[in-house]
């Protein structure tokens, strides 16, 4: 008959003296919590694990061991917040015995067959600091002696943040967020070749928030700037003076690449606003909206407060911070003014006619000709420099009372 006390002390010795001490296991199954406590779900995000160095027997075989439903340590938690946060089927970890019957996982190992990201740009003084992010990309490959995990797939699609260390005495950092990154897609590995060794890298086809420090070396954007890029390739920039960009494409454009950018909105620091529908002059319309401190946008009548403009062929509306308005044609075809004291016309620039209203009340007409079609009627006195014609019926002259006839 067996002697099940001896046993059972055995066990207990074991179970004490396991206390205190750390394993390396890898996960082998995951609980997810799914559904409130209160339905009777008691699956906290607890996973099965299994022994990682276990004691060979004298035919060279490692029993399996395993330990069943074992919680994970969290960061800031509390009642239904905090980080929630489990291992995956694959990842090898660090156990620890809070007491014989108690054990918590304290996080993720590195390993040959787990190999961790690259930082190619990283030194013995100075690393950046990665946090990159891919969903569960299937199970592992597995020994069929042991049970161990021994290749992993390549992860997909990953969000990643980045921050490196610049500036005087490397005390700034330039942070990177960017999602479903396509270098990192195709090169896991995120090493030099991805590339994403430094911040002026582009990520194609990636939409990425770019944070620059004051102290930024960047060389194609500025310091203390932040952009927000979309794989589209549209763009939005702030910048320390103030001002802001908005502009949006059909694609990427880039050397290997062939999307157009399109039209943009631009913010100077005064407040101007510059609405444009294609990236470069001359193409495409212009509107602009000036702030009353920008005195930078004039012509010969004086400072403009908004306007809008078809480029190609300069057809414009112009509101002055006078109050006056000119409206002009494509090509100088033709202009109509309005002024805030009365004075206005109506000028057919190409042959140099017009008509116009003075602000002491008066009007002239310039032209080589002018045709009244219908009943012309004159009330008061006037004269006529050269001949005048005129059809059937009586003539008119100037009577002896100096009136019209």
């Amino acid at each position: 008959m067996p002697n099940v006390r001896d046993r059972n002390i055995d066990s207990s010795r074991r179970d004490d003296r396991r206390a205190g001490t750390t394993e390396t296991v890898v996960v082998t199954k995951v609980y997810p919590h799914k559904h409130p406590y209160s339905t009777g779900d008691r699956d906290f995000n607890v996973v099965d694990v299994q022994l990682i160095n276990r004691v060979r027997e004298r035919d060279g075989t490692a029993p399996i061991v395993k330990r069943v439903r074992v919680k994970s340590l969290y960061r800031g938690h509390s009642y239904l917040q905090g980080e929630v946060w489990n291992p995956r089927i694959g990842d090898c970890v660090i156990m620890h015995w809070i007491n014989d019957r108690e054990a918590i996982i304290l996080g993720q190992i590195v390993s040959a067959p787990q190999e961790p990201i690259c930082r190619s740009e990283a030194d013995e003084f100075h690393q950046p600091i990665v946090q990159k992010t891919c969903s569960w990309a299937g199970m592992p490959k597995r020994d069929p002696n042991t049970g161990d995990f021994v290749a992993y797939p390549k992860p997909n699609h990953p969000d990643c943040k980045k921050r490196w260390p610049v500036g005087t005495d490397k005390q700034f950092g330039d942070n990177l967020f960017i999602f479903d990154c396509q270098e990192g897609h195709h090169r896991p590995w995120c090493d030099d070749k991805a590339p994403c060794t430094k911040m002026d890298d582009h990520q194609l086809e990636s939409t990425f928030l770019k944070v620059f420090s004051v102290e930024s070396p960047t060389e194609i954007d500025l310091p203390g700037r932040v952009r927000f890029h979309h794989r589209c390739g549209s763009d939005v920039i702030f910048d320390l003076d103030g001002s802001i960009f908005i502009g949006n494409a059909n694609g990427e454009k880039w050397p290997d690449l062939p999307g157009t950018e399109r039209g943009h909105i631009y913010y100077n620091p005064l407040g101007t606003i510059d609405i444009r529908s294609e990236l470069e002059e001359p193409n495409g319309a212009r509107a602009r909206v000036v702030a009353d401190e920008d005195q930078s946008v004039a012509d010969e009548h004086g400072e403009i407060a908004a306007e809008m403009t078809h480029l190609p062929t300069q057809a414009t509306v112009r509101i002055y911070k006078d109050g006056c308005i000119k409206i002009r044609s494509g090509d100088d075809g033709s202009e109509v003014y309005l002024g805030t004291n009365g004075n206005c016309w109506l000028w057919n620039i190409k042959k140099d006619t017009y008509i116009e209203f003075k602000n002491d009340g008066s009007a002239a007409i310039e032209a080589d000709s002018v045709n009244i079609i219908g009943n012309l009627n004159v009330t008061g006195s006037g004269s006529v420099q050269g001949s005048f014609s005129h059809g059937d019926g009586p003539c008119c002259g100037i009577s002896a009372e100096g009136g019209w006839l």
